[in-house]
This record gives structure tokens, sequence and C-alpha cells, in this order.
């Protein structure tokens, strides 16, 4: 599931701001990497303390700093102490039960979000899989950006390749761009999420035309859950990607504008697809109601022209068992042969009777 709030209760009664970690541990110790670029040098120390990241503000280059692994509250409070964030927005970096959204202040920008990536499930027969979400929470500077992610993983990896590779764009252009490629890097993770789902539900309608078993229907709600929890994660970020394009801060460029809103087509065709995927999942599982009662209906039809068959035979043997005394047939020698002639050729009779009227 997306969410579980079951560490809310921790701040009840805490005073706005305070600082404790809610959801989910998912690492137990925390690690910093930093990236340090301009257009000619770059730099990537190894850096143990958040004081070590003070070094970097006498410098003019873009520092990217990565928090990853939230457990240790001490850092994130000491980056806030040092880099002059309210504790409201360390509060919220905390608590990872956050809505995506974008909140503008006077020296810096704040945006979370949720990130997606794939769990493959073996056990699945639809190539099926659980989705895993982390929240990621981005801090815009004017020669500075943080990212605060809540496990350790290889997302940012591509866009790390770029800055150590690349005397492009990434290089020339300042913290805003960075910020966009993060933003772009966590947005475009949802297409792969999205090509597993299309897979997933090709497989499931395969299945429905073929085979349709009890199985069946528990893949249908199984991806039906997970892509209401997709859904729920997306749909803000069109809110997010508009605030961001109608914001007038210093600290995004107007050449930088027009990277945002390319984030802001992609995030437009990931909702409508998870559109499209809910109904067409609606639609299987009317398929898959339709399936099963046109199966019970093939097999009433059956037992409906067995019982058709042994109906007027269980009449006339129903007849010749009552033992009354004046029934000439149980005298006649015949009897016995004629009774098997009559059992035999009624339900032929019959057989032939529903072939022609397309009942069998």
């Amino acid at each position: 599931m997306i969410d579980s709030y079951s560490g809310a209760s921790k701040k009840a009664g805490m005073p706005p701001g305070s600082l404790i970690h809610i959801g989910n541990v998912q690492e137990e110790d925390s690690r910093i990497s930093v990236i340090d670029y301009g257009r000619d040098d770059l730099e990537e120390p190894v850096v143990e303390t958040v004081e070590e990241l003070l070094k970097f503000r006498e410098k003019e280059s873009i520092t990217w700093v990565c928090l990853e692994g939230l457990k240790e509250v001490e850092i994130v409070e000491l980056i806030g102490q040092y880099f002059d964030i309210h504790p409201l927005v360390l509060e919220d970096i905390l608590n990872t039960h956050q809505r995506p959204k974008f909140e503008e202040y006077d020296d810096y920008l704040y945006i979370v979000l949720k990130g997606l990536s794939l769990k493959p499930d073996e056990n699945s027969d639809h190539g099926g899989f659980s989705v895993i979400y982390e929240q990621i929470s981005i801090l815009v500077l004017e020669d500075f950006v943080f990212t605060f992610k809540e496990k350790k993983d290889e997302l940012f990896l591509p866009l790390i390749q770029r800055i150590r590779t690349s005397n492009g764009r990434v290089r020339s252009m300042g913290p805003d761009y960075l910020a966009y490629a993060i933003l772009d890097s966590i947005v475009d993770q949802n297409f792969v999420l999205l090509d597993s789902m299309d897979e997933s539900i090709d497989a499931i309608e395969e299945e429905l035309l073929t085979n349709p078993t009890a199985d069946t229907l528990i893949g249908i709600q199984r991806l039906k859950r997970e892509l209401i929890d997709v859904r729920r994660s997306v749909a803000p970020l069109r809110e997010l990607l508009s605030s961001i394009l109608r914001s007038d801060t210093k600290l995004i460029g107007e050449k930088t504008q027009i990277y945002f809103r390319d984030v802001y087509d992609h995030v437009l065709r990931i909702t409508e697809s998870t559109d499209s995927y809910r109904d067409m999942l609606a639609s299987l599982l009317d398929i898959y109601v339709s399936s099963v009662s046109n199966k019970m209906n093939e097999i009433m039809k059956l037992l409906t022209v067995f019982a058709s068959i042994f109906i007027p035979l269980s009449f006339i043997a129903g007849i010749y068992g009552m033992n009354f005394e004046n029934m000439p047939e149980l005298k006649w020698q015949w009897g016995y042969p004629a009774i098997w002639g009559v059992f035999i050729a009624l339900p032929t009779v019959l057989l032939i009777y529903f072939k022609k009227k397309k009942w069998l």
C-alpha cells in the first residue's frame, strides 16, 4: 500500500516544527553523497558530517547534496540550522506521508513527491509486480540542491552519469536545471511502471479469453488496488508542476521554464494512462463476470439437456412400475425389448431435435 499512518500518532501533542521521523524505516544508517560541479570541473568528495558542506558555500559552483535514509533526524536538523531552512519544512521532510506539493520561500524552494519503483512478483502468473513508494524531498537554494530520500537506490544514477561525463547543458546551467533533471528522473520512472502494468493487463486479458479462473479475479483486483495507489501519487503532480510554472521566483530562470513544461507534459501523459488503465480493468472485471456467467450457462444447458432426455424415460418407467393387475403390456412377451427400443429411440429423436434447434 502507498502509505501507512502507523507512526503519525508520535506527533500528537507536540508543537509545530518538532523534528521526528514518521514512516517506515527504510535505511538504518543515513548516507550523505555530494557532487560539486561547474562548467569545467567536477568533484565528488566523501562527506561524513554536515559541517563539511559549508566549505562549498565559498565556491562558485553548484553543489548537489543527497541524503539517503531519514532515520538520523540530527542530520536533517543540522542542515536546517546551517542553511536556514524553516522548521516546518524540515518537519515535512521527516514526515514521509506528505502529499506532493511545491512551496516557495524567500531563499529556497521546497518540492516533495513520491518516487515509484517496481518489485517483481515471482509467484504471479501474470508477470505481476508490487510498487515500492518512496518520499523524495527537494530543496533548491541559490547554489545548492538538497535531495532527501528514504532509501539507498540507483534512481539518480543515470543523472549522475550525465553530470560526470557531460560538459553540456546540465553542467552549464544552474541549480534550477538540476532540480528539473531530478524531477524528470523521478517522473520518468512512472513510464517503466506503466509499461509493466500494461504487460500485466495484456496477460490477464488473454487469460480471460481462454480460461478465466479465480486467480484471474485476484489478479484484476490486485492491479486495481495498485493503480488506485499509483494514481493517488501521480495526480497531485499536475498541481505541483502548475505551481512551479506559475511561480515568479528568481531561483527558476526563464530558460528553465520550458523544461518544467516538458515534465508537466509527461505528468499529463502518465495521468491519462492511469485513467485509461483504470477503465480497462473495469472492463476486464465485467468480462470476467460475463465469462463466468457464460461458463455457468453452458453447464446448466448441458444439465438441462440431460434432464430433458431422462424426464420422458422416467415417466414411462414410472407408469410401468405401478404394478397394477390389468396392464396388458406386462404379460406381452416382447414388452421388455419394446421398452428398450423406446428408451433408445426417444433420446435419439430428442438429440436430433436439439441439434436442429442449435441448443447443443
